[in-house]
């Protein structure tokens, strides 16, 4: 299993810190937020990465190279940024058939990773908000399928 972790972003909301910082280096509580969501992945026994990188993805590049010398890292250029699906879907070629793990990088949640990858099926997390504008709205059914995203 390949996890997917887009950091491509630039980190508008978060100025100033990130004219000079990705939003996933920005540090929380002594750790990184992408060290925090590689950390959940790896106690899961997941070791295989493909970053989504673009604006100082030279510094995420750096950063878990030094700091994850025993994962095996792929980056994939996000050069032209067309939102998270075009992010995805530039990962096609090199995750090819296997199953992928998909997480956010700059979404920390408290959740079991297991719990998630033991499933049969493709799965989905999501959180009720009190203003999804920023977000989206997922639409679910009766028996807790999502039948539409917002």
């Amino acid at each position: 299993m390949k996890a997917i972790i887009p950091v491509a972003g630039a980190g508008t909301k978060l100025r100033p810190h990130t004219y000079t910082q990705p939003k996933a280096l920005i540090p929380l509580a002594g750790k990184t937020i992408l060290s925090i969501i590689i950390d959940q992945l790896q106690e899961a026994g997941i070791n295989q990465y493909v970053l989504v990188v673009g604006y100082l993805g030279d510094k995420i590049q750096d950063y878990v190279k030094l700091k994850y010398p025993h994962l095996d890292f792929h980056f994939i250029h996000q050069n032209d940024r067309h939102g998270l699906g075009h992010a995805i879907f530039l990962t096609r070629d090199y995750v090819a058939d296997d199953e992928i793990f998909i997480v956010l990088g700059d979404t920390i949640c408290e959740y079991d990773v297991n719990d998630f990858i033991t499933r049969e099926g493709s799965q989905l997390g999501v959180k009720k908000v009190d203003d999804p504008r920023n977000f989206g709205v997922a639409e679910i059914d009766e028996n807790s399928v999502i039948t539409r995203v917002v």
